[in-house]
């Protein structure tokens, strides 16, 4: 999201508006693109009065069967009151989107274009050349492939260092604990080779089973698999399985440090809000067992701890 200016009018606090990158080649084209998607709805409104307004009519006119002649002034009425308040309600939504603050700055730099031109038309045919849509929707296509590549790197780098790192995940879970999350514990496996082990989320009264799988001629665990312990006789409850579901559909499946800063994040799960409704249940009476990963600082060492967000699975 780009950065905000909040700008100070006569005394009076103004909206927020956004500063804009001009030199952005996407920035350029999106904006051409909605100046683009004006103008076409400027077309469709010319269409309003008096075709559109007037259409209810239009089988009296031209029909000559005296059934669409002989339609009553309240079936007239009706319909042409119908039309004319859909014309309104068009007229009035593209003055909304004419006057949003998503277009203000696009309006400012146009009119700074003509002022530094002295007034020239800043497109001189009068038409539009080219289809900026498709353009918009091909650099952010592109833009998008390039960034997934990108992350897709960055993650195959951190997998090999962090297969290859020296203690591998028995010195995760070594600074995981010495971390003493409140209502976080570890349970070491009585065979200290293995890796597996529990963690149980006292508050939350829920304890997890970690098991880690291995590739052949690797030296660490390639894969973490959840599963929830539970009393004997007991079925685990829809809150435990939501959480399961939620556990396995997680990305960085390699990552044990992401998977245990994870499932920390449910300790206090009975007390944390949803991050965009900022209740506690939704109207399902359901808890928000939905994690997000929050945008990952840059490590000031080799520990990196990974922040999460609640929410309910009906506000994403």
């Amino acid at each position: 999201m780009p950065p905000r200016t909040r700008i100070s009018c006569a005394g009076r606090e103004c909206a927020e508006t956004p500063t804009v990158d001009w030199e952005s080649e996407v920035q350029l084209v999106s904006s051409l693109a909605k100046l683009q998607e004006l103008e076409r709805k400027i077309h469709e409104l010319r269409q309003c009065i008096p075709a559109g307004i007037l259409s209810p009519l239009a089988p009296i006119s031209t029909s000559n069967n005296p059934s669409d002649q002989a339609a009553s002034p309240s079936t007239l009425h009706h319909g042409l009151e119908i039309a004319a308040r859909e014309g309104l309600a068009n007229i009035e939504q593209f003055q909304s989107l004419w006057r949003s603050p998503e277009l203000k700055p696009v309006w400012d730099h146009v009119q700074t274009r003509i002022n530094e031109s002295n007034g020239q038309l800043v497109q001189p045919t009068g038409m539009w050349e080219k289809d900026y849509a498709s353009i918009l929707a091909h650099l952010t296509t592109t833009k998008q492939s390039a960034e997934e590549d990108r992350l897709r790197q960055e993650e195959e780098t951190e997998r090999a260092k962090a297969l290859s790192s020296e203690g591998g995940w028995r010195s995760v879970i070594e600074r995981f604990s010495q971390r003493d999350l409140p209502g976080v514990h570890i349970i070491r496996s009585k065979n200290q080779d293995k890796p597996e082990f529990a963690v149980t989320l006292a508050r939350a009264g829920m304890i997890f089973l970690l098991e880690g799988t291995r590739e052949p001629d690797s030296p660490g665990v390639a894969n973490w698999q959840v599963a929830n312990k539970v009393a004997s006789g007991r079925s685990p409850t829809k809150l435990e399985l939501a959480i399961l579901e939620c556990l396995d559909s997680r990305p960085r499946k390699w990552d044990l440090a992401f998977l245990l800063d994870m499932i920390s994040s449910y300790a206090e799960i009975k007390q944390t809000p949803c991050a965009k409704c900022t209740k506690l249940t939704n109207n399902a009476a359901q808890l928000p067992v939905i994690r997000r990963v929050q945008p990952a600082e840059q490590p000031t060492d080799s520990t990196q701890i990974f922040s999460f967000n609640a929410y309910h699975p009906d506000c994403l």
